[in-house]
């Protein structure tokens, strides 16, 4: 199969999973933050960062290290499996004793036996973690999302049957962990291949040895990624932290996902044509123009008429967090751009970049805290837009370094996006002003389809826009 043609076939397969599988599982939030309210909410955000760090410890890199490694075998597969497995259980007992600590800093009594619940969800990923690695590498995407479905439809059965049924924030619990356990079993039942008792100190030193920087940037990523809830959940209300918490997981799914996807097919693919640099440049280009191509409108856009939507989904308790939504969508936008620059490191197994350039970024965030943490949340929020720019263009004149694509070449090509796309959201909020007093859903859906008839018209005249990059990639998938 070709490199288009298994480029293709993966994104379609990883859309699949994402956008009719995944996003029931995000309807399925929807659904729970209407009924639960944002306190509830507010709880699951205070214990997002030792979830997330967790789960980055627990993997130290290592698998990431496995999908770039062309001749992997039974050694390093076994190896990484007892020592995700051993690092897993040890991650979950330090959390476990931490818990009463965490929940008094938070002054939430609660969150001991949240914390003690939800965390086991370590061990359930460390015990699959190769199998589906072994998927990734292979580029099994297909086989990826049969499994995925099953799974999160269990999880989301009982996440709202516990919902409904006036179980709070343990509906969300244990939505997530019976997600990871069907998901788990179904992976040892498809896959054939079994840890053996073998353990090489050789194949650990190599893999720890690219991946404990990986897991340093992930961990740092990871504190200052959920700062934001530390300070909100210790400063303010659970019903602040609700608003916006959700708010950044709403303005983070389809930003995030669609990066998911891409990263997900292309990383393994690009690993496997590093040597190639001409065919690995010209394939990231069109991956960048694209990918803000369709990322940056729909995030503007939703931005443009988040306050009927919010009516509309979660209810006027939910209001306040609108503002939130809006200025978190200026600062997510650029996400894909900054998450493929970051990507080139590690296919070219540069993760001391990778790191260093994670204590850079979250610097950035430390200043932007100190400069904004005097004009409440609203402030805060202003300043984590202001960072994500500027780490942006850090983390640009770093990765230009490996691959011939400058920064200003970078910015050149996302200029047109980003031109037809703030002129796409100004139309669309000036619309919605008109129709205010109008049925929510003609506030909505008016706005929508103008905003998207005038982008892709612009776009269709443009002969150099990234949408004609798209139609050729679609029309030339076998080539």
């Amino acid at each position: 199969m070709s490199l288009k043609k298994t480029t293709f076939s993966g994104i379609i397969w990883t859309l699949i999973d994402t956008f009719f599988i995944r996003a029931l599982s995000f309807l399925a939030m929807l659904l729970l933050a209407r009924w639960l309210g944002p306190k509830e909410f507010g709880l699951i955000g205070m214990i997002a960062v030792f979830i997330g760090l967790g789960k980055v410890i627990s993997d130290s890199g290592m698998t990431e290290s496995l999908i770039r490694t062309k001749n992997a075998d039974q050694r390093d597969f076994s190896t990484l499996f007892f020592m995700n497995v051993g690092i897993s259980l040890f991650v979950y007992s330090v959390i476990y004793f931490s818990a009463p600590a965490i929940a008094h800093f938070f002054k939430q009594e609660i969150l001991i036996e949240v914390i003690r619940l939800y965390c086991l969800v370590f061990l359930i990923i460390a015990f699959s973690a190769i199998q589906l690695t072994l998927l990734n590498k292979n580029l099994e995407f297909k086989k990826i999302t049969l499994i995925n479905a099953p799974s999160t439809l269990s999880g989301i059965g009982v996440g709202l049957y516990l919902g409904y049924n006036g179980y709070g924030v343990w509906s969300i619990v244990w939505m997530y962990l019976t997600t990871e356990i069907v998901r788990s079993c179904l992976l040892w039942i498809s896959s054939k291949w079994r840890p053996k008792l073998l353990f090489s100190k050789e194949k650990m030193r190599y893999h720890f040895g690219f991946g404990y920087k990986l897991m340093l940037s992930s961990v740092i990523h990871n504190v200052f990624q959920n700062i934001y809830n530390i300070i909100i959940g210790k400063y303010y209300s659970p019903q602040a932290l609700g608003y916006y918490e959700r708010s950044k997981q709403f303005a983070t799914y389809p930003s995030a996902t669609l990066t998911g996807v891409i990263n997900k097919v292309t990383y393994p693919l690009l690993s496997s044509i590093q040597d190639d640099k001409e065919k690995l440049e010209y394939l990231y280009k069109k991956l960048i123009r694209v990918s803000f191509y369709f990322i940056a409108p729909l995030m503007l856009g939703t931005a443009a008429i988040a306050e009927p939507i919010f009516y509309l989904i979660l209810g006027e308790e939910w209001l306040p967090a609108v503002i939130f939504f809006q200025i978190l969508c200026l600062a997510l936008m650029l996400f894909p751009v900054q998450s493929f620059n970051l990507n080139i490191l590690k296919v070219y197994g540069r993760s001391d970049l990778f790191l260093k350039l994670e204590l850079i970024k979250n610097g950035i965030t430390v200043i932007a805290i100190l400069a904004t943490f005097s004009f409440g949340i609203i402030g805060l929020l202003w300043g984590s837009v202001i960072a994500s720019f500027i780490s942006l263009g850090v983390i640009m004149l770093y990765s230009s370094k490996l691959i011939n694509y400058p920064v200003m070449s970078q910015i050149k090509d996302m200029f047109f996006t980003l031109l037809i796309t703030g002129l796409m959201a100004i139309g669309m909020f000036i619309i919605y002003s008109f129709l205010s007093e109008s049925n929510i859903a003609i506030q909505i859906f008016i706005p929508s389809i103008l905003g998207i008839v005038f982008y892709l018209a612009i776009s269709l005249i443009y002969k150099k826009s990234p949408l004609h990059d798209a139609i050729w990639l679609i029309k030339n998938r076998n080539k």
